[in-house]
C-alpha cells in the first residue's frame, strides 16, 4: 500500500509543473474601465486639452501627438480612430481628413507608449492591454460630447481596445475592426497562448519588422516582446467573450494578403459572435489577389493600397457621400 501511495505521490508531483503552466495559459486576465463621458461640446474640448498638456511633457515626434479634428459644433456622427501597436496617430490622419470633410468630428488619441521621437525607445515595453482599453475609453469619453452617434474605426492592436468597448460599453453605434490582432499569422492559438505566457516572464527583446526600408519614419521598427505579450493577454480576454455585444453594429474587415495577423481566427470569432448576435455582426474580406496589406489605412505604408481600401471602408461606415460610389461598389462586390 505504501509503495503504491509513494508512486502516486511522485506522479502527482511530476504533474504539478505541467498543471501550473496549463492553468496559467488558460487564465483569462480581467480588465476594467469606468466611463467618464463628456456631457457637452465644451467639456469634450477641455478633456482633449488635458491630454495635450500631458503630451507636452513627453518626447514625442510631431506625428506622435493625439489629434482632434472638429467642426464648430457637435455633429451627427463622431469617429474615434485607434492606431496600431507600432504606429501612432499619424497613421490615421489621412482617413480622418476624409471623415472630417464628410461633416463628422474625429478623435485620434495616442496609445500610452506610442509616438516617441526616438523610435528605438524602451517606452513601448511599459504598454499593457489595460493601456489599450484606457486609450479607447478616453477617446469615447471625448467623442460623447462631439457627436450624436459614435463610430470606432480601429486597426490591428487598436482593435483590441475597440473590441473590449464593443463588448462592455453602452452608447456605441458602430465598431469597425480592421485586421484585428486576435492572433499572429502562422501561429496556432494554443502555441500562441503558451508563447504569451512565457514571454511575460522572459527579459524583453525585440522582434524586428521584415521590411524596415518601407517603415514610416514615425513608426517603431519592431515590437518589444513584453508589450507584445501584454497585448496578446488582452486578445485572449476579448476573443473569449460570450454573450450579447453592447455596440449596435460590429464589422470585421480583413485581407487575404495580410501576413501579420491570423485571418482564419478572426473569421472564426466573427462567425461565433454573429451566431450570438443576430443581425449585428458583419464580416468582410479583401481577396488576396488585391494585394492589400495589414495596414490598409496609412498611405505611407507601401502596401496599404488605400485607393482600393478607402472606398470599401467608407462604404462599410455608411457615409452618405460614398453610398452610391461606383468605385466603392466595384471593389465591395468582390469582397468574400
Amino acid at each position: 500500500m505504501t509503495f503504491y501511495f509513494k508512486k502516486f505521490l511522485l506522479f502527482c508531483l511530476a504533474l504539478l509543473p505541467l498543471t501550473g503552466v496549463t492553468l496559467f495559459v488558460l487564465h483569462v486576465p480581467a480588465f476594467r474601465s469606468t466611463p467618464h463621458p463628456a456631457h457637452s461640446y465644451e467639456e469634450a474640448l477641455q478633456k482633449f486639452t488635458l491630454i495635450q498638456q500631458r503630451e507636452t511633457k513627453l518626447s514625442l515626434s510631431p506625428e506622435g501627438h493625439s489629434r482632434l479634428m472638429v467642426h464648430k459644433t457637435k455633429t451627427n456622427r463622431v469617429f474615434v480612430l485607434l492606431h496600431g501597436l507600432s504606429s501612432c496617430p499619424e497613421q490615421c490622419v489621412p482617413l480622418a481628413k476624409i471623415l472630417f470633410t464628410c461633416g463628422a468630428n474625429v478623435v485620434i488619441i495616442r496609445a500610452r507608449a506610442a509616438g516617441y521621437a526616438n523610435t528605438f525607445c524602451e517606452e513601448q515595453n511599459n504598454q499593457s492591454g489595460q493601456d489599450l482599453i484606457d486609450q479607447a475609453a478616453e477617446s469615447i469619453d471625448i467623442a460623447a460630447g462631439l457627436g450624436q452617434e459614435i463610430t470606432i474605426v480601429s486597426l490591428s492592436a487598436g482593435t483590441l481596445g475597440a473590441t473590449w468597448m464593443a463588448e462592455h460599453r453602452d452608447g456605441i453605434d458602430q465598431v469597425l475592426l480592421i485586421a484585428p490582432f486576435f492572433g499572429a499569422y502562422g501561429w496556432s492559438l494554443p502555441a500562441l497562448d503558451v508563447a504569451t505566457a512565457f514571454l511575460l516572464y522572459f527579459p524583453n527583446f525585440y522582434i524586428w519588422k521584415k521590411d524596415l526600408l518601407h517603415n514610416p519614419s514615425y513608426a517603431y521598427p519592431g515590437y518589444g516582446t513584453q508589450c507584445l505579450a501584454k497585448t496578446l493577454e488582452l486578445s485572449r480576454a476579448v476573443r473569449s467573450f460570450q454573450g450579447p455585444l453592447k455596440t449596435k453594429r460590429l464589422d470585421f474587415l480583413i485581407s487575404g494578403a495580410d501576413n501579420v495577423v491570423n485571418g482564419q481566427l478572426t473569421q472564426k470569432v466573427a462567425q461565433q459572435w454573429s451566431a450570438e448576435n443576430l443581425g449585428k455582426v458583419f464580416f468582410h474580406e479583401f481577396p488576396a489577389a488585391l494585394g492589400i496589406g495589414h495596414d490598409c489605412i496609412d498611405p505611407n505604408n507601401y502596401n496599404s493600397n488605400t485607393e482600393l481600401s478607402y472606398p470599401v471602408i467608407l462604404k462599410i461606415l455608411h457615409l452618405e457621400r460614398f453610398k452610391n460610389d461606383v468605385h466603392a461598389e466595384s471593389i465591395y462586390s468582390v469582397l468574400n
